[in-house]
């Protein structure tokens, strides 16, 4: 895979126009823009995903800038889920910085996904000329990386912005690395150091670039500058040593047993390749399963064909054929030798499909007749990356796509299942849930999601049959802990429910919910004092979590302390409507005897609830409080036109009007 000569045009394009184009980064940006614009512009609409739900949507901490220097020391703010912590603050930077510029609006973070892809793919062109050393060849290979269908998850999952933004700073370092290899200024060796760490702490898998810059290292003529590389190094081990728990868990504590972790990854290699020739079976959970012995056929025809492959490149490929296939080997090491939950999955192509994309462009410059049909490849790739994109719409339109192409995968369930609940459709929800939990009766999430099914639907013994076994494979998982103290609860079983409220607040004692859960029992049980300080807690963790203060005002206003029950329930009010705040509220002031005060708010609330009869009623008791007879028969005749009355104060009320109007004037 020697480099074709540079002409300053792609191969088999003639003219200036091409060549101008390819001599500076800005022409070529620009066609990128509009290339990527016209691909996934649809997009730009297309909802959360699974991830993004306990990393972004859930997450109170990317919603205060003031943690930003927070997430740089506590790997547990990355999610709402304690035991789903991850070291990336550099992500967490800029969700925190796209939630301030607008809120959970989606465009927001799909802009910002699809401008780190751009990113990316100039920095592939860019890389790709000091590799190559053609500009035509450069531009395809970007081109190719940029428009291939395997990119529409990155551009589309939020949470794979973890996998492009690792990409920049690594694409980066490789180029100042190369230009200072190649004679520029010695800062460039600076950068290249710089944006290694801007790697790591995006993104674990940037611990092997050290590695990838070794390889390019070892193919340039020397003499070689290898002390140089102990910077690069250094700044891994230093990752290593800073994320050891984590990695000691990941390692310690598989999701399945390393050799046969490793034996499926050799299956996978072969169908990552396919994936890359063929993009079009994609799917969110792709049907592949895990390999089982050395001997499964499968597995030795894939180690076979991957041995054959690597001797034609070693063979065939020269220097810059061994930096393009070792970097994009390197670049997927990390998911091969760490057991993942997912066997399979399209992002963790993303940096090895760079290299890839410029190996087959510069196959093609040899070939310059070839060449011609890469415009006609690229329409393709762009067509395909923009039906793929509308599979990612919302949830249930992503896991009825990978239902239709791998029925028998508990995840397509399990996801599918959670769509269908939010859609409101609860029964078939639980369909797709009792059938993940039959193809998966050993992972704990299946036990748990077909709990909070049943709980909703109205089956309670159910549910907690179904939390039950979640907590007999994970006894620690907080969520089932907590929805089975509060099924518990509910049910009025307060001496079943504490134990389980217990252990979840000392596993985790900054978890909101648990804290309100645990104010409800301590209430229920006679100790206000206990009550009022985890409800307390639950509105220091959580600021914008308004049931903590609605529950804390209901507190005082039970205790006798309307001083503070009002400040409670103007605090749930500040942070947006509140129907219960309002009528609370109202009905503290009828208890003061603060009649225009009581008015004032129940007239208030009907502009945010013109529906919601009990206004009224607390309108007309206010009205007569004041004396104002005519007025408050005017409420209560509302409040019953409303049908929202029970039968008992609906009769009261009847009686009340009659001697309103009976009363002289």
């Amino acid at each position: 895979m020697a480099p074709e000569r540079s002409t300053g045009r792609p191969p088999g394009a003639p003219g200036s126009f091409w060549a101008g184009l390819l001599q500076r980064p800005a022409p070529f940006l620009g066609l990128l823009f509009v290339a990527l614009l016209g691909t996934y512009a649809g997009s730009l609409g297309n909802g959360f995903h699974y991830d993004d739900f306990h990393s972004l949507v859930e997450n109170p901490h990317i919603r205060d800038l003031g943690n930003l220097g927070r997430f740089f020391a506590d790997p547990q703010l990355f999610s709402s889920l304690p035991e789903r912590a991850m070291y990336r603050p550099l992500l967490l930077v800029t969700y925190a910085f796209n939630f301030w510029a607008g809120g959970y609006g989606p465009a927001g973070y799909h802009l910002v996904n699809l401008g780190l892809h751009l990113a990316c793919a100039l920095l592939v062109f860019l890389a790709g000329r000091r590799l190559l050393g053609s500009p035509g060849a450069a531009a395809l290979g970007a081109l190719l990386f940029a428009l291939h269908p395997l990119q529409a998850e990155v551009a589309n999952y939020i949470s794979s912005r973890s996998e492009t933004l690792a990409a920049c700073a690594c694409l980066a370092s490789l180029l100042a690395f190369l230009s200072w290899r190649q004679g520029g200024p010695g800062w460039h060796y600076g950068l290249s150091l710089v944006a290694l760490g801007c790697g790591l702490l995006s993104k674990s898998t940037a611990a092997v670039w050290p590695a990838v810059l070794a390889l390019c290292e070892w193919t340039q003529p020397a003499p070689r500058r290898w002390r140089w590389h102990l910077g690069y190094w250094a700044a891994a081990l230093a990752y290593a040593l800073a994320s050891q728990g984590m990695l000691a868990k990941a390692l310690g504590e598989p999701v399945r047993p390393l050799g046969v972790h490793l034996l499926t990854q050799l299956k996978a290699g072969v169908y990552y390749l396919y994936l890359g020739l063929a993009p079009l079976h994609l799917s969110v959970e792709h049907p592949f399963r895990q390999a089982l012995s050395a001997f499964d056929l499968p597995v030795v025809l894939a180690a076979g064909f991957l041995c054959c492959l690597g001797a034609v490149l070693w063979r065939l490929g020269g220097r810059v054929g061994l930096v393009l296939a070792g970097g994009a080997v390197l670049a997927l090491l990390p998911a091969s030798l760490v057991p993942l939950n997912v066997l399979v999955n399209e992002h963790r192509l993303y940096l090895s499909l760079a290299f890839g994309c410029l190996g087959l462009a510069a196959l093609v410059g040899r070939h310059g007749r070839l060449a011609w049909g890469g415009g006609v490849v690229l329409v393709l790739l762009a067509v395909l990356s923009h039906q793929r994109s509308a599979v990612w719409r919302d949830e249930l339109s992503l896991w009825q796509d990978a239902l239709r192409k791998g029925p028998a995968m508990y995840r397509t369930h399990l996801h599918l299942g959670g769509a269908l609940e939010q859609a409101g459709r609860l029964p078939e929800a639980l369909d797709h849930y009792q059938r993940a939990a039959q193809l998966a009766p050993e992972v704990v999430e299946t036990h748990y999601n077909l709990g909070n099914a049943l709980r909703q639907g109205g089956l309670p013994a159910e549910a907690a049959a179904a939390y039950s076994r979640a907590l007999a494979l994970q006894p620690e998982f907080i969520q089932a802990l907590a929805n089975l103290g509060a099924l518990y609860l509910e049910a009025g079983q307060g001496a079943a429910a504490e134990p389980l409220l217990e252990r979840a607040a000392r596993l985790s004692p900054d978890l909101p919910r648990v804290q309100l859960l645990l104010g409800r029992l301590r209430r229920a049980q006679g100790r206000p004092a206990e009550a009022e300080a985890a409800y307390q807690r639950a509105e220091s963790l959580d600021p914008e979590l308004a049931e903590a203060p609605f529950n804390l005002g209901n507190l005082y206003f039970d205790t006798g302390r309307p001083a503070e029950a009002e400040a409670a329930y103007r605090r749930v009010l500040a942070l947006g409507p509140h129907a219960g705040a309002w009528y609370n509220l109202g009905d503290l002031h009828l208890g003061q005897r603060e009649y225009p005060q009581a008015a004032e708010v129940f007239a208030r609330a009907l502009t945010q609830y013109p529906g919601e009869g009990r206004f009224h009623y607390g309108l007309g008791r206010a009205r007569e409080g004041q004396g104002l007879r005519g007025e408050a028969a005017l409420s209560y005749r509302a409040f019953l036109a409303s049908g929202q009355a029970p039968q008992a104060v609906a009769q009261q009320v009847r009686q009340r009007l009659q001697e309103l109007e009976a009363a002289p004037r």
